[in-house]
């Protein structure tokens, strides 16, 4: 290869190198600046409840932990007579639907092909906003447990003007191994560097899936549940800024959600996740830089800024390639290059710092440190597995959502 072509080749990585750690730094700023800024902010103030809820559970052959849910939905500090609960069972093959409808839930029976949770939602909304018999849905999966309180904190954030907000999502199973502990460890992350931090700094937080409130008056601002993809909770985020309205977090709503139990279900549902992602991206992108600067939105900007991962993961693959061909010449004719270790030095940095982020987790939900050895040598693991995911995710899309078992029938007691 002649000089010019290796010269313009590490000239690329070196700024594809500045671009991708701007990037990373740019995370890890808000994560500290919130984390500052928690200390300050005052907590929802406590309300009485008036909000009528609509709890819905899509449910596709859940006939093993239905049941939990709905007991610990029934449990909940707050008035019976303000809830109601509702499972809608869809491509079910098993008895979801009569377990569920003997332990006192609704069924909502959705109708025509349902191929995601976002086709069930939309149907549901459309019947909640054709009623008006609520003021705002909560949106669970099967396999979560519920902690008693959840009612009431989504009441008081409601009341205090929030018209979509996110609980804290904790795990039910972080100790049945050590691909259930890297989710864990993953979604708590998520919760205090990435929620926490933007509900303290006024910015959106984000949906994760389940444990979540969407008010009827803002599914009629936006006409409805309107998602396109296969991770309608990432869609639905972006959904939310564009519309002029921030997603809360309430980090004392918790539900508690089971994690995979296998590598394949680990595999399954994140293929599925960067499906998602990088349609999202494809449809959200464009509009949510163009209001951040049409009206100077902060939030618009910041959710950009996630939705940009798909273009910034390109980009670091293409420096690994680079890398490699720079490595493959440097062999025969000259030492490594500066920039091919300015780039390993940034990698190992953020390990570090995300290592550093899953042991803060890992002991503030009181995990104990020997505990962490084991989850978080696999959590490494867990994260470079994102990169085949992604690129495979780019070559070939998952177009349909596939089912992962939840068999862990714990109750709130055994919590």
């Amino acid at each position: 290869m002649n000089p010019p072509t290796l010269l313009m080749i590490e000239h690329l990585m070196k700024w594809i190198g500045v671009l991708t750690s701007l990037y990373g730094v740019y995370f890890v700023i808000l994560a500290l600046w919130g984390e500052m800024r928690k200390r300050t902010k005052a907590r929802i103030k406590a309300m009485p409840p008036s909000t009528r809820f609509a709890l819905v559970v899509a449910a596709r052959n859940e006939a093993d932990v239905i049941g939990n849910l709905i007991t610990s939905l029934q449990k909940q500090n707050y008035p019976a007579a303000l809830y109601d609960i509702y499972v809608a069972p869809n491509n079910c093959t098993d008895n979801t639907r009569e377990i569920a409808a003997a332990c006192g839930a609704n069924i909502f029976d959705p109708v025509g092909e349902i191929r995601s949770k976002g086709d069930v939602l939309s149907q549901f909304a459309e019947k909640c906003m054709t009623e008006q018999t609520y003021d705002a849905i909560c949106v669970f999966d099967a396999d979560n447990i519920v902690h008693p309180d959840f009612l009431q904190k989504m009441n008081n954030a409601r009341l205090a003007g929030a018209h979509i907000a996110q609980g804290f999502k904790d795990s039910k199973n972080p100790e049945d191994n050590a691909i259930a502990s890297s989710f864990s460890i993953y979604f708590w992350i998520i919760d205090r560097f990435y929620n926490a931090s933007r509900e303290a700094l006024g910015l959106s937080s984000f949906i994760t899936g389940t444990g979540f409130m969407t008010t009827i008056p803002f599914l009629q601002k936006i006409g409805g549940w309107n998602t396109r993809t296969i991770t309608e909770d990432y869609e639905f985020s972006a959904q939310c800024v564009l519309a002029g309205e921030r997603v809360h977090y309430v980090a004392d709503a918790i539900v508690y959600d089971e994690q995979p139990l296998t590598f394949q279900q680990s595999w399954k549902q994140r293929r599925r996740w960067s499906t998602g992602n990088i349609d999202s991206s494809k449809y959200y992108l464009k509009d949510l830089l163009k209001q951040a600067i049409l009206r100077r939105s902060a939030a618009c900007l910041d959710l950009a800024m996630t939705y940009l991962s798909p273009v910034i993961f390109i980009l670091s693959v293409l420096a690994l390639l680079g890398k490699a061909v720079l490595l493959g010449y440097n062999l025969i004719n000259s030492p490594l290059t500066d920039q091919t270790q300015l780039l390993s030095a940034g990698f190992v940095g953020l390990v570090g710092c995300i290592l550093l982020a899953a042991l803060i987790t890992y002991k503030h939900n009181r995990r104990t440190l020997r505990g962490f050895c084991k989850a978080g040598g696999f959590f490494i693991f867990f994260l470079l597995t994102w990169m085949p995911i992604n690129i495979i995710s780019l070559l070939k899309k998952q177009r349909k959502w596939e089912m992962i078992p939840h068999t862990r029938a714990l109750t709130l007691e055994d919590l």
